[in-house]
């Protein structure tokens, strides 16, 4: 696996699985992806009603951390490549199995859902 390819990898998968704090909106941990997703509900709302209030803040905040999360992830990613030399293929399938894991075990601490603080992966993005 080329060292392009292994960077791109492990990049999807930690912006997609690992769990990262929420900063600004309590304590929680959750994937950068995640935040993403409710920034970019955040902004359809914006977009069809209007960004006053609270909205406009909300979209900054959910996809301000994704962004930093997930330039940090990527410079993380193209440093791991680059040190794994011919163990790039190995560790993107660990990486792989460590999300398959994670769809199976309540990795994640979620403030969003009333019943569940602690979540899997699929149920973080539920």
């Amino acid at each position: 696996m080329s060292a392009g390819a292994a960077r791109r990898s492990l990049w999807l998968l930690a912006v997609a699985a690992l769990p990262v704090p929420i900063l600004l909106l309590g304590p929680g941990h959750v994937p950068p992806a995640q935040l993403a997703q409710l920034g970019g509900a955040a902004l359809a709302f914006g977009v069809a009603e209007s960004f006053r209030g609270v909205v406009g803040w909300t979209v900054l905040i959910f996809l301000g951390q994704a962004l930093l999360y997930a330039l940090a992830l990527w410079a993380l990613a193209g440093l791991a490549a680059r040190r794994l030399g011919a163990l790039r293929g190995a560790a993107v399938a660990l990486a792989a199995a460590l999300v398959v894991a994670a769809c199976l075990v309540p990795a994640y601490r979620t403030p969003y859902h009333a019943t569940k603080p602690h979540a899997t992966l699929l149920e973080v993005y539920r």
